[in-house]
């Protein structure tokens, strides 16, 4: 170090006055300017270790943000600092940086060594993660089982120059990657930030980033209240129409009323195999964390302090404690609005509280003349659903509605903490399209503030109208026969359409219902007047169905005019090229019996009238899909041979004892 003013970059170095290898000296008073070489520069500079000797009046290097001691001082660093960096603002004009050095007499060590650095301002750096496999459901998450790989592909976008950029990735659980595509296997269950960063070779490090967040899913439901705000539990996890009108979205739970409180709203997320969603939004009574499985807490959160909901109150005949809700207006798209959903429940114990004492929970559906309607009821009534009226038989009372008992969750079992849950429940409404309605979903505790209770709600079934549903598959049983006919409904009559199948266009196909009798995918693009478009697909598989080959008639010889008759010797006929493995073969005395697969006969069957028709059914084996044959089977008594005079014929002249014999002259 020096007086004056020095143009440096790198590889330069900066070092105290006793350079390398010496200390600096006493009662020293210097100024360094250190300034870039090339206009549109600033100094960075990268202190690899720095120390003065301290005392009374310790020895100390000023840092000032410009070309002068007069410009703004960005610091002042003594004794042992280690390692640190200096840096000109974007505020500096000059991208100098000035350093003053104030030593005593008292004596002087090492100083310090650092690396001198000239850059420019950061470019614009837009980290993107392009895709994934497997993709994120409709909520942005990526979700898998333990073990199982996720495939990244990403990209940035400079501002500038990215022709010397790096690419890296942090998985979130202590491992990472470099480059725009990588793989990464989770094998712990759990929820993990992953982390694309995008950086230039600008000396200061400007990047971008990006996240995606991948959950791991155990056997256990996870809860989590961070990544979604209630607003965005609405209108990006349980709403699944992207041109959806909705809007006023106010909520309330226990930390409205005390920051000590219990927050009731959260994500929850599931593997999708122990418990019916594989994510979606939970309302409690309580701490919806602590709904997480496996069941070993006692959910009992909420004071007297978190009110109850008089509308609730008023809707299903209580005094509540501790209400959870959300409420917004939407504007329906199609004459109907559904959702699926579940409640689960502390008050389940096989036992008397489940007889006596139910929360109770409710969807107030509101339309534009203040006319309100409770969603949350048993299927073709309007009683609420509560514990007290679904639930199994018991030590205490009775079985009532038990079909709608989802089960008990094991003590530290999963799913949830929950001690029991129902079945999975379709809420849903006949609505105006275009006029504006409010729903408020509502749950609470009943008279007391113990035992809490829950609703999971599904993502993305809170359907507005403009989808085609789920797939229609053979594994998930909801395919039809081959050679019937599946109709694909948007319900938005008033929308333009434009179908595909597989990538094609289906010309002439214009509105919002098709008949489809072709397995494959289909699509639809949907364009609402002039407010959005939309797009959805959906995958339609077909069971292969059976033809019955000709059966043949079957007989056996027996005065008696009856007979036992070995049916499955039709099996092979009626199989034909069909696959004994895929498909049964079943007979039955009437066509109507066939099919209704009812009444199967014997394949050793004595015939009860002569001759009788059979009626054979062949099938696949879930018995989904078949086809149907007759034949007869009859019985003849045995016939009676008449005495007969032997044939003769002289040889020819060949002699060779061979003659050719008339014998219908015998009969």
């Amino acid at each position: 170090m020096q007086n004056g003013t020095f143009n440096r970059c790198a590889p330069d170095k900066f070092f105290d006055s006793g350079g390398e290898f010496a200390n600096y000296g006493n009662d020293e008073n210097l100024v360094t300017i250190l300034c870039p070489q090339n206009a549109g520069e600033f100094i960075i500079v990268d202190f690899l270790s720095f120390t003065t000797q301290l005392g009374l009046n310790p020895d100390r290097l000023n840092v000032y943000d410009g070309d002068s001691t007069t410009a703004n001082l960005l610091g002042t660093f003594q004794g042992p600092e280690g390692s640190f960096t200096v840096s000109a603002t974007d505020t500096n004009t000059s991208g100098c940086l000035t350093f003053e050095f104030i030593s005593d007499a008292s004596g002087s060590i090492d100083g310090w060594e650092a690396n001198i650095l000239c850059a420019t301002a950061c470019q614009d750096i837009v980290a993107s993660i392009d895709t994934t496999n497997p993709a994120p459901n409709g909520t942005g998450v990526i979700s898998i089982l333990p073990g199982e790989t996720v495939d990244f592909s990403g990209s940035a976008a400079f501002s500038v120059d990215g022709s010397n950029a790096t690419y890296s990735w942090d998985f979130g659980d202590g491992s990472t990657a470099t480059g725009t595509d990588v793989s990464h296997v989770f094998p712990i269950a759990g929820t993990y930030t992953v982390t694309f960063t995008a950086t230039d070779d600008n000396p200061q490090g400007c990047a971008g980033t990006e996240t995606i967040t991948v959950f791991v899913l155990g056997p256990n439901v996870v809860v989590d209240q961070d990544l979604f705000t209630p607003e965005e539990l609405i209108t990006d996890v349980l709403v699944n129409s992207p041109c959806a009108t909705v809007s006023n979205i106010t909520w309330s739970t226990g930390i409205t009323f005390n920051q000590f409180e219990s927050n009731g709203i959260g994500y929850f997320f599931s593997d999708g195999i122990n418990f019916p969603f594989e994510d979606g939004i939970l309302l409690t009574s309580g701490d919806a964390s602590r709904a997480r499985g496996p069941n070993n807490n006692n959910l009992s959160e909420g004071s007297g302090a978190w009110p109850g909901d008089v509308e609730l109150n008023n809707t299903v005949g209580i005094t509540s404690n501790n209400a959870t809700f959300i409420q917004f207006d939407f504007v329906p798209l199609a004459d109907n609005i559904s959702f699926e959903f579940l409640m689960a429940s502390e008050e389940y114990n096989g036992g008397s509280f489940e007889c006596n004492f139910s929360d109770a929970f409710a969807f107030l559906l509101t339309d534009s003349l203040g006319n309100t309607t409770n969603l949350a009821v048993l299927p073709g009534t309007n009683t609420p659903i509560l514990v007290t009226n679904i639930h199994q038989a018991n030590t205490s009372c009775g079985a009532i509605n038990e079909e709608y008992f989802g089960g008990y969750t094991p003590q530290n079992g999963p799913p949830i903490s929950f001690d029991g849950r129902t079945t999975v429940f379709t809420a849903q409404s006949s609505v105006n399209p275009g006029e504006t309605y409010t729903i408020k979903l509502v749950v609470a505790d009943a008279t007391d503030t113990q035992l809490d209770s829950g609703v999971f709600l599904k993502a993305g079934s809170f359907d507005l109208g403009g989808d085609l549903g789920e797939d229609i598959t053979i594994a998930s049983g909801t395919a039809r026969c081959g050679g019937s006919s599946v109709e694909l409904d948007t319900g938005l009559t008033s929308a333009i359409h434009t179908w595909y199948y597989e990538g094609t266009e289906i010309l002439g196909e214009t509105g919002s219902m098709i008949s489809v009798t072709q397995p494959g995918t289909y699509s639809v693009d949907i364009v609402f007047s002039g407010v959005c478009q939309a797009s959805d697909s959906i995958l339609v598989e077909f069971i292969p169905s059976p033809t019955a080959g000709p059966a043949i008639d079957l007989f056996e010889c027996n005065s008696s005019g009856t007979s036992n008759f070995d049916l499955t010797q039709n099996d092979n006929n009626i199989l034909g090229t069909l696959d004994p493995t895929d498909f049964v073969v079943s007979y039955h005395l009437t066509d109507q019996n066939a099919i209704d697969n009812v009444s199967a006969l014997p394949t050793n069957y004595t015939n009860v009238s002569n001759p009788q028709i059979i009626w054979a059914r062949v099938a696949d084996n879930s018995q989904s899909c078949f086809d149907v044959v007759s034949f007869t089977i009859s019985t003849f008594g045995q016939p009676i041979i008449n005495p007969v005079s032997d044939l003769e014929r002289c040889d020819d002249g060949l002699n060779d004892g061979i003659e050719l014999f008339n014998l219908e002259s015998q009969t």
